[in-house]
């Protein structure tokens, strides 16, 4: 629970309008999921204008409004207007739940293939080696041994931030996540420290929503630069690349964190041999 004041503490606010002393209890984009005493964040999407929802919001107990237009409320219901609403979720969604991923080892594997049987294999490493492990990723979600279904494979900010509250919750030590070029062009990780980025591989996808190749690359080093990136909290940052891809030295270019790269080729730090693929029966 955050007061709407210290909410608004973390935003580029251009006006608000009553009381700023309210309590939130919750925080959300999706005026379905609005509780009593919620802060509803009008997001002004390419199809869907959360302004217009606004009504239903407030009638489900929204006690705050994040908006970006002039809206109409009842005197009671707190309006924080900012010149873009989704900068603005980026930035108060996280403080609203502690940053849960600064409680945590956050581990992120991007790349075209591969990224989900990567998860969980490196769960199973450090399952095996006694830790508490939660997996995010386009098949479920994992707290522990628990399995939650998951609707992209990278939530937004809202529901990311929710599950890493929970696994934060239930003693989570390590978080496992695929992070999609979707979700690190769209800013859905905002808010997230990864201490080590993982880099599969990189062929020709999303090319719809990216429109380049570059675009598309560029996206999936995002990750790459913000391990490394000086405004972090966590300590001891790693990367792990695939340096057979032919693109994993532009990926090694992107980052001044200690790197790891892997190879059957004999390429890598790390060199794999006589590999065998088995099912987990064998």
């Amino acid at each position: 629970m955050k007061t709407l004041k210290d909410m608004i503490s973390t935003l580029d606010v251009q006006q608000v309008q009553d009381d700023q002393n309210v309590s939130i209890q919750d925080i959300t984009a999706d005026s379905r999921a609005v509780k009593p005493n919620s802060l509803f964040i009008a997001l002004d999407g390419a199809t869907v204008d959360g302004h217009n929802y606004i009504d239903k919001a407030v009638a489900a107990g929204a006690v705050a409004v994040i908006v970006s237009k002039p809206v109409t409320v009842p005197d009671d219901v707190c309006v924080i207007t900012v010149s873009d609403t989704r900068q603005a979720m980026m930035a108060c969604v996280p403080y609203f739940f502690d940053y849960p991923a600064n409680r945590m080892r956050m581990v992120g594997v991007t790349g075209t293939n591969g990224k989900t049987t990567t998860t969980h294999m490196i769960r199973h490493i450090l399952k095996a080696q006694g830790h508490k492990v939660g997996v995010i990723g386009t098949v479920h979600i994992m707290i522990g041994d628990t399995s939650y279904p998951i609707h992209n494979t990278t939530p937004d900010v809202v529901d990311l931030q929710h599950i890493l509250h929970q696994m934060v919750q239930e003693n989570v030590e390590y978080c496992v996540m695929e992070v999609s070029s979707h979700a690190l062009a769209l800013g859905r990780v905002s808010g997230v420290e990864f201490d080590t980025a993982v880099f599969t591989n990189l062929t020709q996808d999303h090319l719809d929503f990216h429109k380049t190749f570059e675009n598309y690359l560029a996206a999936k080093c995002k990750l790459f630069e913000q391990v490394s990136a000086a405004d972090q909290v966590k300590n001891n940052k790693g990367a792990v690349i695939n340096i057979d891809d032919s693109y994993g030295h532009r990926v090694m270019e992107k980052t001044t964190a200690p790197k790891i790269t892997y190879s059957p080729l004999g390429k890598g730090t790390l060199n794999a041999s006589d590999v065998h693929m088995c099912n987990k029966n064998s």
